[in-house]
């Protein structure tokens, strides 16, 4: 008999933890479901409906363009090879663009621009449409026809650092001036 008050009160214990477990759960997944995805953005969102947690941080206004920078989780695949500084542009209060600068790295530069073709190109899912080079830089561009998005980068040859737009296509037409277009990576 004592046994099987043991076991019953195991049994009951187990239960009231699983129903914890799926209560806690049930409470977070719609936190989860609604968080931003800093790997995919959605571009063209505006900025009320992605800061419903409060991790974007304005830090600058330049030319109607506004700048976040998310200081929530955040984790890409390029984390495991580089430390990069990541914020985002905003026309008209819509999501633009996200702009990630690259330190200078130890790494070669053929296993910097392969790694980079072979990561954006799964992203954008299109391979690079155009590759040039202009004096140390290498640039690159893809585009995405059915979503409207673009991905730009430049690579230095030489320090092996980097900045890269990725964008979304239809605000550009909302600049109230082409020169204070974050994508042309001037800064």
């Amino acid at each position: 008999m004592g046994y099987d008050r043991i076991r019953h009160r195991k049994e009951s214990e187990m239960l009231k933890k699983t129903c914890f477990m799926v209560g806690c759960l049930i409470l977070v997944l719609p936190f989860l479901a609604n968080a931003f995805d800093c790997n995919k953005p959605d571009f063209g969102a505006h900025i009320e409906d992605l800061n419903k947690d409060g991790y974007f941080v304005k830090y600058m206004e330049k030319g109607g363009v506004s700048y976040y920078n998310h200081t929530g989780p955040c984790r890409m695949d390029m984390h495991d090879y580089f430390n990069p500084s990541v914020y985002y542009a905003f026309i008209d209060n819509q999501l633009y663009a996200r702009i990630i600068t690259l330190p200078p790295s130890d790494d070669s530069f053929e296993n910097i621009r392969k790694r980079l073709e072979k990561m954006v190109s799964k992203q954008i899912g299109t391979p690079p449409y155009e590759m040039k080079q202009e004096g140390d830089w290498w640039i690159y561009q893809w585009f995405n026809e059915k979503d409207n998005l673009k991905f730009k980068t430049k690579l230095n040859s030489k320090t092996k650092a980097g900045k890269s737009a990725f964008y979304y296509e239809p605000l550009r037409a909302k600049l109230k001036n082409a020169d204070d277009d974050p994508a042309l990576l001037r800064h």
